[in-house]
């Protein structure tokens, strides 16, 4: 249960990172995509049942600040998510390069959906250049966001008390 809290008030307080970090000009105006970053981390370390919750919440507050409409994150998140979940068994989920990869993969995933779903109904206009400056520059803030996400929550998780067991050890 306090993990189920920890996560929640992980991506709350997330969101008001996220909504406070400013917009990077150098790579086309995106913010480091950090409640992305919350859902590929309890994609990767959470069942199932987490996960969604995870991914759920992510999504509905990276919706609800975006200047667009609602849509693209809840489409977006649970694709990331469902993908990660998939090859979380295989795969070392607590090293470096592994997470610098799905973070990179992720936000640009995020990212592409985004720039289709917005031109597709008309919101934003699509520049190829543009949108290629948006989709590296979010591969690249993802590299960085995701491990310190994830270094951020597992010391975190380690702080909680452990749950006692019962009976027979």
């Amino acid at each position: 249960m306090m993990k189920r809290f920890l996560m929640l008030g992980g991506i709350f307080v997330g969101a008001l990172v996220q909504l406070s970090l400013p917009p990077w000009p150098i790579f086309g105006g995106i913010k480091p995509p950090v409640l992305a970053s919350f859902a590929l981390y309890y994609a990767l370390h959470r069942s199932p049942r987490g996960m969604w919750i995870a991914v759920f919440w992510a999504a509905l507050l990276h919706d609800g600040l975006d200047l667009g409409g609602f849509g693209p994150a809840l489409i977006g998140f649970p694709v990331i998510g469902v993908l990660a979940h998939r090859v979380r068994l295989e795969i070392f989920i607590d090293g470096t390069v592994t997470q610098m990869f799905f973070g990179a993969v992720g936000a640009m995933l995020l990212t592409f959906l985004t720039l289709l779903i917005y031109s597709a109904s008309g919101q934003r206009p699509f520049h190829f250049g543009h949108a290629l400056l948006r989709l590296v520059g979010s591969g690249l803030l993802g590299m960085v966001t995701l491990p310190l996400v994830s270094l951020t929550m597992n010391t975190l998780e380690n702080i909680l008390p452990k749950k006692r067991g019962y009976g027979w050890q």
